[in-house]
């Protein structure tokens, strides 16, 4: 079973945000920490102000050994996927939890 990462907030200015299309980043993410499409959930968010950094983005995932072993080269992953659509600069910072203390549900309309 793949390593599961379950959300990634986006928290930045109107301006800056079409440069971190949500459906791409979520791509990105899946690639990046080897999960299965429909595991990430990432969130873009319009803040009015921010500081000191113009991009903030928080993730959340499971804290497995390898995970935890390879968070400096994660979060740098991140970094440079950003700086290759024009975002200079920014923070993200990184949750690992503990999967027992995690659920999820999702829902969907039948189809019938």
């Amino acid at each position: 079973m793949a390593s599961i990462l379950r959300s990634a907030k986006v928290f930045a200015k109107e301006d800056a945000l079409p440069k971190i299309p949500a459906a791409e980043f979520c791509h990105f993410l899946q690639e990046h920490f080897k999960v299965e499409p429909g595991v990430v959930q990432v969130m873009m968010t319009s803040v009015k102000d921010l500081a000191p950094e113009p991009v903030y983005i928080s993730v959340r995932a499971k804290g497995t050994p390898p995970r935890r072993e390879k968070v400096d080269e994660l979060l740098a992953g991140i970094g440079r996927w950003l700086a290759g659509r024009g975002l200079q600069t920014g923070k993200v910072r990184i949750e690992l939890f503990e999967p027992s203390q995690q659920a999820v549900h999702a829902w969907r309309q039948s189809k019938l």
